[in-house]
């Protein structure tokens, strides 16, 4: 079941953690918690298959991009942190205001 969700499919979950900080009236550092925990994991699992499968698949990725494998494991999970980072922010942010919905008219207006 897990193989058919798409790859972005962590976004709802990180984001549900942040609408619960929010309830919860948890104080986190957004972007250090989402970003640093975004870059291990999506570091990490990369750097797993990549062991488990000899090397050859980010060789060939890195090969299509015309740099070393190390570059496209950053790459990832700095993309991953940035993601997660952002998903944990739209989360906290949703009922950021006393638990009252934001809404468009009222950015606008601003």
């Amino acid at each position: 079941m897990i193989d058919s969700l798409p790859w972005w499919s962590f976004v709802i979950p990180v984001s549900l953690v942040g609408l619960l900080s929010t309830f919860l009236k948890w104080k986190i550092p957004v972007f250090t918690i989402g970003f640093s925990v975004g870059f291990i994991v999506w570091f990490g699992a990369n750097f797993y298959f990549d062991v488990v499968n000899g090397g050859i698949i980010l060789e060939k990725v890195g090969a299509v991009l015309a740099v070393p494998k190390i570059v496209v494991l950053f790459a990832s999970g700095i993309i991953g942190g940035i993601m997660t980072w952002l998903a944990l922010y739209i989360g906290q942010s949703m009922f950021s205001s006393g638990g009252d919905l934001v809404e468009f008219e009222d950015i606008r207006q601003s």
